[in-house]
């Protein structure tokens, strides 16, 4: 890498906090570099003020900031600027998707879906479907879901990186074959995993839809973006109504103001929406390259540490991420979690909101433990030690 891991982590804070250590759930939430928290307490410090007007040179600065963002997240994901609208998250970025297509959608039509999605992801398609069998689901992989593709499927929503296993599809692909059986057939892509690992572009997949989080990428909670292509912008409903997505208001109606004010309604996440682009820049000078080189190394040397273990079973094999989930014989994986936990090591127990996993997998839950680009070998030593030392009487309830 262009800096050593040593050198990255000492922009975190959090390890300096919390000496000894080892975060291994970074597919629930990054840590956040000090570059971070000091543009969010920048804006609160010395900015403070709202958006949508120039009246003062502080609202100006604060409307110039988000502006600069959006432009840079547009670059990020090779989109118009127009079509990155900011939310307050995934979830709410794919709410606002299935809102918006929910008129779309014929009684006769289906929407397909994957048994390795998130909750965030589930939950709104199932929120707008008049009938159970409008919504299918397939095995994550591409034969799979392009077999339940027929001429009447309006919607394929999916992750290029499974929030549970870290397991990844090739989306290009995916999307070519969608199209060749269904030319009309509209991609909602859930990137919140995805785009922690890799740059993703838009123009380049050929989707419609993508959603995904700061937090999962070194920025603050509360923050996230909508990517909708620019042909939906005037056909889409928003979500929220209010302030600053308007243009005029009589007593009898209300015109939209143009995208992406439209679907931003209400006061945003300023601190939020700075932050993020302080992460973004961050994670630019790091480079998209080292980052991918040591999670591919990190990964190598978890399958090669992980296949000294008796006693542990990986649940996910094929996993290209840095991201191993994994089962201890006999016991259960919350138990497991918090032995660890004890040991100074965060995972993550369960089924990480991908609750259909099981009908794929027959695992009702594991242990995940997700690294990024700032852990290193010796954060792997330190859960493979633990795991050779767990005995059974280390089961305990609780801290």
């Amino acid at each position: 890498m262009l800096k050593t891991i040593a050198s990255i982590r000492k922009s975190f804070p959090w390890f300096k906090n919390n000496r000894g250590y080892v975060y291994a759930d970074n597919g629930a939430t990054s840590l956040k570099p000090q570059v971070v928290l000091d543009a969010m307490n920048n804006y609160y410090g010395y900015l403070g003020t709202n958006n949508h007007n120039t009246d003062s040179d502080f609202s100006y600065q604060t409307t110039k900031k988000i502006q600069e963002a959006r432009i840079l997240l547009a670059k990020l994901i090779n989109a118009k600027t127009n079509e990155v609208i900011f939310t307050s998250g995934a979830t709410e970025s794919l709410s606002m998707f299935a809102h918006g297509l929910s008129s779309f959608l014929k009684n006769d039509e289906n929407i397909i879906m994957t048994l390795a999605e998130h909750s965030s992801d589930i939950l709104p398609w199932m929120h707008i479907v008049k009938n159970k069998k409008q919504l299918r689901f397939a095995a994550y992989s591409i034969p799979n879901i392009i077999a339940k593709i027929d001429n009447k499927t309006k919607i394929l929503a999916i992750a290029n990186v499974t929030n549970l296993h870290g397991y990844t599809l090739d989306i290009k692909n995916l999307v070519q074959l969608a199209k060749h059986k269904n030319k009309n057939i509209i991609i909602v892509l859930d990137a919140t995993q995805g785009i922690v690992h890799n740059k993703i572009d838009v123009q380049d997949l050929d989707i419609d839809f993508m959603a995904c989080s700061a937090h999962k990428m070194c920025g603050p909670t509360g923050i996230g973006l909508a990517y909708m292509k620019e042909r939906w912008l005037d056909k889409i409903e928003p979500l929220k109504f209010g302030g600053g997505m308007n243009n005029q208001i009589t007593l009898n109606s209300f015109t939209y103001a143009p995208a992406p004010d439209k679907f931003e309604g209400g006061t945003q996440n300023i601190a939020g929406i700075l932050g993020w682009s302080a992460a973004i820049k961050f994670l630019n000078n790091v480079g998209w390259n080292n980052i991918h080189k040591q999670e591919l190394e990190l990964v190598k040397y978890l399958k090669q540490q992980f296949a000294t273990l008796t006693n542990v079973t990986i649940t996910n094999p094929t996993t290209k991420l840095p991201i191993i989930a994994f089962i201890v014989k006999n016991i259960h994986s919350q138990d497991v979690a918090n032995y660890l936990g004890r040991k100074k090591i965060i995972v993550r127990s369960g089924l990480s909101c991908a609750k259909l996993t099981p009908y794929m997998t027959k695992q009702q839950h594991v242990v995940r433990a997700s690294f990024y680009f700032y852990n290193d070998k010796h954060d792997v030593d330190c859960l493979v030690n633990a795991l050779k030392q767990f005995k059974t009487k280390d089961i305990t309830y609780g801290f």
